[in-house]
């Protein structure tokens, strides 16, 4: 029998690591709702299911990250900087770090750039004024950029995105900015998201069907030396039995001792002080 398929590492990591974990949270809280429709402000039930996450999700999921020793990224539209200060200040002074998610989670598409301009720069000062930092990352509400955005991003400062999907390693792009590709398989969204009416999800997935999807794709990527972004929201993934899923899975990827935990600024100042780390793999750019 043939061995396993090991190919050559996609990229070379700090000290050896064989793959990168980038364990982010989208802080949406009541933009989930507000962003598709204002009016949704006096449905109570819906509004609650989305105050879930700063308020009961972000606490606890600080207090498990402080638990394992593990760092994160949290992007926070700056609509929910404003209104739980308190909670963005708690997630700044635990060590995580904090990029831009748009104000109100506006769909990026549906914006002119004068509009996305004015947008990225009022979270930028937003977020700046809570924290005394000026977040240096970036990711597109719904993961959808403007052909655009990247220029924009450059122009503010920014030192990377996290919106793209077209890779599983950093690279960079034209502008000079590092792109740190996520994916939806790796997005609690599509497994745990649910509501009535409006209705987003489906049917909310087995925490053990989870943790195997997750598990298996953290496997493979460490086999083939890529960079694992997990993306999180805090209403979703704050419930009690997902906290123990993500205990389970960070807990199980710290027990592989070759794996490197790090924010996304972290990584992108990586990526541009070693851009021979990655290995070019596309046949039509080599």
């Amino acid at each position: 029998m043939k061995p396993l398929f090991s190919p050559e590492p996609r990229y070379r990591w700090p000290d050896g690591a064989k793959c990168a974990v980038m364990l982010c949270f989208d802080v949406d809280g009541e933009t989930t709702a507000l962003s598709e429709d204002k009016a949704l402000a006096s449905r109570l039930s819906t509004m609650s299911q989305c105050e879930y996450g700063p308020g009961v999700g972000v606490p606890r999921l600080l207090e498990l990250l402080t638990h394992l020793e593990a760092p994160a990224t949290f992007f926070i539209p700056s609509y929910i900087a404003e209104n739980h200060p308190r909670m963005t200040a708690a997630v700044a002074e635990a060590g995580h770090e904090i990029g831009v998610h748009g104000y109100l989670h506006e769909r990026l598409p549906t914006l002119s750039p004068d509009e996305e301009k004015v947008i990225l720069q009022r979270s930028l000062a937003i977020l700046q004024g809570l924290t005394g930092k000026r977040p240096v990352g970036y990711r597109a509400p719904w993961f959808e950029i403007n052909p655009g955005t990247p220029d924009l991003l450059k122009t503010e400062g920014m030192l990377y995105d996290s919106s793209q999907m077209g890779d599983d390693v950093p690279y960079t792009l034209s502008n000079g900015l590092v792109e740190i590709p996520g994916q939806w398989m790796l997005e609690d969204w599509e497994q745990f998201a649910f509501n009535a009416e409006p209705a987003w999800g489906v049917i909310p997935e087995d925490c053990g069907k989870v943790f195997e999807l997750w598990w298996r794709e953290f496997e493979a990527m460490r086999d083939f030396g890529c960079c694992f972004v997990l993306t999180m929201h805090p209403w979703l993934m704050g419930r009690p039995s997902r906290v123990r899923l993500l205990e389970q899975l960070v807990r199980r990827i710290q027990e592989s001792g070759d794996v490197w935990f790090a924010r996304g600024a972290e990584i992108a100042r990586y990526a541009v002080a070693n851009p021979e780390a990655r290995r070019e793999t596309n046949l039509d750019s080599l």
